[in-house]
This record gives C-alpha cells, sequence and structure tokens, in this order.
C-alpha cells in the first residue's frame, strides 16, 4: 500500500475517529470471557459419535480407544471445546509442522517439515537439518497438513454439528 502523506490536522482526525470508534465498541457489551458449562450441554453423543466415524471423517485421524481415548477426563467445558475446534491454539505445545513433499524436475523427491510457504516459494529442512528453498516452477510440491481438516470444517460445521461431536468427546473417558 503506497505511503500517505497527510498534514498533521488530517491524521489527528483519522486518530480521533479510530478512537470514537474504539469506544462505541466497548460499550456494547460481549466481551464474555467465560462460558457456562451449562450452554455447551445441548449435543447428543450417540448423534457426535456418528458424525466423528462418518461426515466429520474425524475418524480418519483421530481414535476413541488411541489419541483420544479419555480426553472426557482431561479437558471439561470450554477447554475442551477450544482444543476440539483450534487444536493448534495459543498456550498449547507447538503442533508438528506440516510435512512437505517436493518433487525436483529431475524426479528427486525432498520431504520435510514446512519452514515457510508464500506465492513464490516455500522452505522445508531436509533429512540432513539443512533449509532448502524453492522458487514457484523450480518444483512441484504437496503440503500434508493434519490440522488442516480442523481449520476446514470450521466453514462445514453447524451449531448442532459441533455440540453433538463436543458431547461425544466428553464421553471418552
Amino acid at each position: 500500500m503506497p505511503g500517505f502523506d497527510l498534514s498533521a490536522a488530517d491524521l489527528g482526525a483519522i486518530v480521533a475517529f479510530i478512537h470514537d470508534q474504539k469506544a462505541k465498541a466497548d460499550t456494547l457489551g460481549g466481551g464474555r470471557r467465560s462460558v457456562d458449562v451449562s450452554d455447551l450441554q445441548t449435543g447428543n453423543a450417540e448423534e457426535g459419535r456418528k458424525y466423528f466415524g462418518g461426515d466429520g471423517k474425524c475418524s480418519t485421524c483421530h481414535s476413541a480407544t488411541g489419541d483420544l481415548a479419555g480426553i472426557g477426563n482431561r479437558f471439561q467445558g470450554l477447554a475442551l471445546l477450544q482444543r476440539m475446534l483450534n487444536p493448534g491454539g495459543s498456550g498449547r505445545p507447538a503442533p508438528v509442522p506440516p510435512r512437505v513433499l517436493v518433487t525436483l524436475p529431475s524426479g528427486e523427491k525432498v520431504v520435510g517439515p514446512l519452514v515457510s510457504r508464500d506465492e513464490f516459494s516455500i522452505t522445508i529442512t531436509d533429512a540432513q537439518d539443512a533449509r532448502r528453498t524453492w522458487q514457484v516452477g523450480q518444483a512441484e510440491w504437496t503440503i500434508y497438513d493434519p490440522l488442516s481438516q480442523h481449520f476446514d470444517l470450521l466453514g462445514k460445521y453447524t451449531d448442532k454439528d459441533m455440540h453433538n461431536v463436543f458431547a461425544y468427546l466428553q464421553s471418552l473417558r
């Protein structure tokens, strides 16, 4: 975005406008920082189990007797819901970075964790722990990100689905 050549008066007016909008937003209430457990207790665990193994495709990565065994004992209420909807959220151990398969024009394949990606290049750490970068057009790559399915589901979940899966996860004790 290009810079603006604003007078002190114009800059002051913009700052005043922003502060005024923030003050108005602060008076609107909201800002709730906790959730009553009873607000979350509206789901059906059996329907959640069906969604987990069916349309939600959760069982392609998770297992009620494996990684999720006892999750209902470890997390309750909002903490469980947050883990379900955003497993890599703040304050949690860093999730495993996405893995990348890079195929070079020679046919050589390089696999490693993703370091960075933008519209121009991709960088991974290879098997020798060296960072390697390729520009778009120099190689083809496929990114395998286990958390991406959680983010994809956010746009597909209905409130009913979410509460049902939540109820099912609570039942895994």
